[in-house]
């Protein structure tokens, strides 16, 4: 029986089961690893970007503070010309 591949002692059998789902486990905790990672670059470059938003938007407001050159928009036209059909 040992020669067609099947296992008498239960003991052996659980070693081996035991061995598969290890090497599963540790796959998927591999897999699992890479994902928190990307994730975490992922995290980091948002955060830059978030940051490097921020600072230019404090910069334009400085901007616009310190000078009287900036003019308002008009207010958008109310009236419809034509039909949209």
């Amino acid at each position: 029986m040992r020669e067609t591949g099947e296992i008498l002692d239960p003991r052996e059998a659980q070693i081996t089961r035991l061995k598969a789902e290890n090497t599963r486990l540790r796959e998927r905790l591999a897999r699992s690893e890479e994902t928190v990672e990307e994730l975490s670059d992922f995290r980091s470059q948002a955060l830059a970007r978030l940051a490097a938003q921020h600072a230019e938007i404090v910069r334009l407001r400085q901007a616009v503070a310190g000078t009287n050159r900036v003019s308002r928009l008009p207010a958008p036209r109310t009236t419809v010309i034509g039909t949209c059909s």
